[in-house]
């Protein structure tokens, strides 16, 4: 009998082709490549690999093409450790394709997308037990499985953490449900652009999240709970590409959240491995151990 997941997650699946260039190219330039490499992708993809790269049990609810990207999807998925036992096939559609500019010296990256022509998940093809067997769901958007997962989670007593792909106004239904809203600065610079990020992870809070988060990047990120607010301070890595950097951060989190550490263990042990992500091309290839992240920690105070 497979066991319980720690954690189910509800998202797109992406194959992301990763190319690093020296530099980005100009209008009508033919350029030679210095790498490539094909990886999985998406939010709720690589926030579930980091978990379970970390030890956590990690099952992902979410659907692909009957294509060959999707058969990769798949594959790479069980091989981490991941359950794609929920992952399903709509025959005919085409899976999520990315491409993927990696500048070489910077490790910044510009992304073109391919959206899958299969339809979204829907909530009658999930049962309330898929969800709450689980300790924790990650959600990364606002449609009626996201909203009917997050309330039956939120009934459980389960941990929601979401990522938001969309706009504040647009994912706000869903905030009540959500304990651990994670946010990017673009984010939260489009909801408040005339205040702080800390100002963004205070109202989130206020609203009745948790935890709340800013991510700043290299400049680290940005926490408001019952205890106060923290800025924490982004690790030193030597970067070669930033893709998956935030996603892993993601992932990390939720492991962190379910060993019931305080907040500031939490931010850090997240931004340990987001920044550990970045020292390899693609969103999976550097993310580390829970042995891997004690040593780095170990040998790298803040």
């Amino acid at each position: 009998m497979t066991p319980a997941p720690d954690i189910v997650g509800i998202g797109v699946c992406t194959v992301d082709h990763l190319v690093t260039v020296a530099r980005m190219p100009e209008r009508n330039e033919n350029m030679a490549a210095i790498n490539y490499d094909r990886q999985p992708g998406g939010l709720a993809s690589i926030a579930l690999i980091a978990a379970a790269r970390l030890g956590a049990r990690a099952k992902i609810i979410a659907r692909i093409g009957d294509d060959e990207a999707g058969d990769y999807i798949r594959r790479v998925l069980q091989a981490e450790g991941v359950d794609a036992s929920q992952l399903l096939v709509e025959p005919g559609s085409e899976s999520h394709l990315s491409v993927i500019l990696v500048h070489e010296a910077s490790g910044d990256r510009s992304i073109i997308t391919r959206p899958p022509t299969g339809k979204p998940i829907s909530a009658k093809e999930f049962t309330r037990e898929d969800i709450t067997a689980a300790r924790a769901l990650f959600i990364d958007t606002l449609n009626d499985a996201t909203l009917q997962a997050a309330r039956w989670a939120k009934e459980a007593g389960m941990k929601v953490l979401l990522d938001p792909a969309l706009p504040y106004d647009d994912i706000k239904p869903l905030l009540p449900y959500v304990d651990v809203p994670i946010v990017p600065e673009y984010w939260a610079r489009a909801l408040m652009p005339e205040d702080p990020p800390a100002a963004v992870a205070e109202r989130l809070h206020d609203e009745g999240a948790e935890i709340a988060v800013v991510t700043l990047g290299e400049r680290g990120a940005v926490a408001a709970w019952d205890g106060g607010g923290q800025a924490f301070p982004a690790f030193s890595v030597d970067v070669v590409d930033t893709t998956g950097a935030g996603d892993a951060y993601h992932g990390a989190f939720l492991y962190a959240l379910l060993q019931d550490w305080d907040v500031p263990r939490m931010a850090r042990f997240a931004s340990a491995v987001g920044a550990m992500n970045c020292r390899a091309m693609g969103g999976r290839k550097a993310l580390p151990t829970r042995h891997e992240v004690d040593q780095f920690l170990a040998a790298n105070p803040l």
